[in-house]
């Protein structure tokens, strides 16, 4: 309660302003963004790149969302597709290290326009790609980040197949991780469609 009562008093002071504030450093963030399209696809701009993408939900909306105003500049909004593309398609930074920012940011996200679909369909990927690692690291947070997580996972109101992939990743793993997988059920009992 606290932290959404925080978050809509800094949104409503920051649009009043009507100055634009980013949580974080985009002109960084977009320099490596650009040197790995360009070719430069190595650990140090890859690693240059998920040190200054957004790591919370906050910080992610406050740097993609679009705002209807003609002196607000929106070309993060507009790069928001390709660095969801790039964060999820790092290939040279620590699978353990890249899981964290993934699911970190995941926890307390919220669906709210095109962009945070993008980044739900590309979770939900991988998520099956990588079922072990994403639901070791969630075996370490506490229960309330897990069903976080996965209201956002199953919170689609997409055309896609969520149910076919609850299901995949529910059956798979429900021996193994009972308790985070009874976690992910009730989540996508209450959150999906």
């Amino acid at each position: 309660m606290k932290r959404t009562t925080f978050t809509i008093l800094l949104l409503t002071v920051l649009f009043a302003a009507k100055a634009q504030y980013f949580p974080i450093d985009t002109a960084r963030l977009n320099s490596a963004y650009r040197a790995i399209i360009s070719g430069e696809r190595n650990i140090k701009t890859e690693m240059e790149f998920l040190e200054t993408y957004p790591t919370t939900w906050l910080e992610f909306y406050m740097t993609y969302s679009y705002v209807d105003d003609k002196e607000y500049d929106i070309g993060m909004s507009q790069l928001c597709t390709e660095h969801i593309s790039t964060l999820f398609g790092l290939s040279h930074i620590n699978d353990t290290v890249k899981c964290k920012k993934i699911v970190d940011l995941t926890i307390g996200m919220k669906e709210s326009g095109e962009c945070t679909g993008v980044y739900q369909d590309y979770l939900v990927g991988y998520i099956l790609s990588n079922e072990e690692l994403v639901l070791d690291y969630l075996s370490k947070l506490k229960k309330g980040y897990q069903m976080e997580f996965w209201q956002f996972c199953w919170s689609s109101t997409c055309e896609c197949n969520r149910a076919e992939h609850f299901n995949k990743i529910y059956n798979r793993n429900k021996d193994k991780y009972p308790e985070e997988m009874e976690i992910s059920r009730i989540a996508y009992e209450h959150f999906y469609d």
